[in-house]
C-alpha cells in the first residue's frame, strides 16, 4: 500500500480534483473531520456525530472545508507568508491565518515516488521551459494542438 501522501499525488497526476475525501489515515498532517473525541488532534477542524447533523451543519461544514483545505504538505508553498515548510503552512491554513490558492503552482514533481515542492520560480522554469522546447515539435500529428496538460516521466538510467 502507497503511503497517504503518495496516493494524493498519484491522484492529482491523473485527475487533479477539487478535493479529495479519505477515510483512515487519522495520524496524517491532513485535515481532519473527526467522529470520536479520541482522534483529535491539531489537525481536527471540527468534531462531528455523524447520527446528529444536520443538512446544514454539514453544508457549513463543506464550506469550511473549502476553506481551510490545501494541497499536498510537502509540496505547499507561498511567497511571504511567514513560514518555510509546507507542515507550518498547512497548521497556519488550517488556525484561519494564511489565505492560500491551491492554483498558484502548476507543476508537481515527485522523484522516487517523493513529493517535492517547487517555489514559484523552479515552478515558472520548469513550466516555460517545457513547453517552449515542446512548441518546436510538430505536435499536431499526433493530434495535440493545445498544451493543457503536460504529464513527464524520466526514468533514469546509468
Amino acid at each position: 500500500m502507497y503511503p497517504l501522501d503518495r496516493l494524493l499525488f498519484l491522484i492529482k497526476v491523473i485527475e487533479n480534483p477539487d478535493f479529495v475525501v479519505i477515510e483512515g489515515f487519522k495520524d496524517n498532517n491532513y485535515l481532519k473531520v473527526s467522529t470520536s473525541k479520541i482522534l483529535v488532534d491539531e489537525f481536527t477542524m471540527k468534531i462531528i456525530d455523524p447520527f446528529k447533523t444536520s443538512k446544514e451543519e454539514i453544508n457549513s461544514l463543506v464550506d469550511d472545508i473549502e476553506k481551510l483545505s490545501f494541497d499536498i504538505i510537502d509540496t505547499l508553498y507561498t511567497n511571504e507568508c511567514g513560514y518555510n515548510n509546507g507542515l507550518s503552512i498547512a497548521k497556519a491554513i488550517i488556525k484561519g491565518g494564511l489565505d492560500y490558492n491551491h492554483d498558484d503552482l502548476d507543476v508537481s514533481i515527485a522523484i522516487d515516488e517523493n513529493n517535492i515542492g517547487l517555489n514559484f520560480f523552479v515552478n515558472d522554469f520548469i513550466k516555460n521551459t517545457l513547453i517552449g522546447m515542446l512548441r518546436t515539435l510538430k505536435t499536431e500529428e499526433f493530434g495535440v494542438k493545445d498544451f493543457n496538460k503536460l504529464e513527464v516521466i524520466i526514468n533514469k538510467k546509468e
